[in-house]
C-alpha cells in the first residue's frame, strides 16, 4: 500500500508519519518538495506516486493572518484540497482530510452535528469549509474529519504557549467565553487509522506488506474531537497545575490561581472566534465503533511526552 501524505511539519503530521511507516510506503511532503499554491505540481506529483491513500493534514491555520492574506489561505486550505480530490479520484485511491470547527459560528446552544448549517465568521473558517465541499465534491472514498483546538508535545500551539507563558509571567488573562474540547494529535491520528480499518496493523506492528484499506461503513464527514468540555482559561489551568504535579514547574513564576479569566470582548482579535467549539462525537463513535477518551488524557499524554524531551 502506498500513502501520500501532505503537511509532513505540522503537528498532525508529524504524528501520522511513523504510524504510517508501520504498514505503508510513504510518501511524505512538506512546503519544500511541493507548493501547495500550485495545482499543477500537487496533481503531478499524485500521479506520479499513485498513492492508495492520500492523507491532507496541510492547512493555513494562521487565523488572524488569513483575514489579511485571504489568497493564500484559500489557495492552501481550499483550492489545494480540491486538486488532491480530484486526482484521487482518478486513481480511485482514497482521500483523508482535515477541518475545523470554525465552520459553524458559534450560536448554537449545545454541540454540533455533521448537518447542521455552516456559516463561518472568518476567512479561515470560509475557505476550510470551501475545502470540505471540494474534497466531498470531487473524490467519493472521502474522510473529512472535523477537530478542535489541536495540540500536541511538537508544534505551535495553546499548551505548549501557556507552558512558556507560565515560565515568564506572574499573571495571566485568557477567554473564559469559548468553549470546545482540546484534541491531541495522538487521538485524531489512531481514530483516523481505526476508521481505515489500519487499527489491527498499527496494534500488531505488522511489517509493511500487501495491506489495503478495510471496507468502509460509510465515507463522509465526521466530527474527530475528545470527549469532555472546557473553555480556554479552564483548560489552561489544567495545563499549569497538572505541569506543577508531573514536576515539571521549577521554572514558572505563574500559578493557576493567577491565570484570570475575562470575556472575548476584552480580548479582540482580527478574525472573531465561534464562542461554542462543541462537536457532538455520536456519528463517528457509532460508525467506527469507538471508544473517544476525555481531553485531560490527551493533555496528561503529551505533557508527559514534554517532560521526557526536556
Amino acid at each position: 500500500m502506498r500513502t501520500l501524505l501532505f503537511g509532513k511539519d505540522g503537528q498532525l503530521g508529524r504524528e501520522f508519519i511513523p504510524h504510517l511507516n508501520v504498514f505503508s510506503e510513504v510518501l511524505a511532503v512538506g512546503r519544500n518538495e511541493c507548493d501547495l499554491s500550485c495545482e499543477e505540481n500537487i496533481q503531478a506529483l499524485i500521479e506520479q506516486f499513485r498513492p492508495d491513500l492520500i492523507i491532507n493534514a496541510s492547512a493555513y491555520t494562521a487565523v488572524d493572518q488569513a483575514e489579511k492574506d485571504a489568497n493564500t489561505a484559500l489557495q492552501i486550505n481550499a483550492l489545494a484540497p480540491t486538486a488532491m480530490a480530484k486526482s484521487a479520484q482518478r486513481l480511485n485511491s482514497a482521500m483523508v482530510h482535515y477541518s475545523t470547527d470554525y465552520v459553524f459560528d458559534g450560536l448554537k446552544q449545545g454541540a454540533y452535528e455533521e448537518l447542521d448549517s455552516c456559516n463561518p465568521l472568518s476567512v479561515y473558517g470560509s475557505t476550510k469549509l470551501q475545502g470540505e465541499h471540494g474534497v466531498s465534491a470531487n473524490c467519493v472514498r472521502h474522510l473529512i474529519f472535523r477537530t478542535s483546538w489541536v495540540f500536541s508535545a511538537h508544534g505551535s500551539n495553546f499548551l505548549k504557549t501557556i507552558l512558556k507563558l507560565a515560565a515568564t509571567k506572574e499573571d495571566l488573562r485568557v477567554i473564559d467565553d469559548q468553549w470546545g474540547a482540546p484534541t491531541s494529535t495522538e487521538l485524531i491520528v489512531r481514530v483516523s487509522l481505526q476508521a481505515l480499518g489500519m487499527n489491527a496493523v498499527i496494534k500488531n506492528k505488522e511489517p509493511p506488506g500487501d495491506q489495503t484499506i478495510q471496507p468502509m461503513p460509510q465515507w463522509g464527514i465526521f466530527n474527530l474531537v475528545a470527549g469532555g468540555e472546557t473553555n480556554w482559561h479552564a483548560y489552561a489551568q489544567y495545563v499549569v497545575s497538572l505541569a506543577q504535579e508531573l514536576g515539571m514547574g521549577d521554572k514558572f513564576l505563574l500559578d493557576a490561581t493567577k491565570i484570570n479569566p475575562i470575556p472575548s470582548k476584552d480580548y479582540p482579535q482580527l478574525a472573531p472566534r465561534p464562542l461554542n467549539s462543541r462537536l457532538s462525537t455520536k456519528k463517528i463513535r457509532k460508525a467506527f465503533n469507538l471508544n473517544i477518551s476525555d481531553w485531560r488524557e490527551g493533555v496528561q499524554a503529551e505533557l508527559q511526552k514534554i517532560k521526557i524531551q526536556g
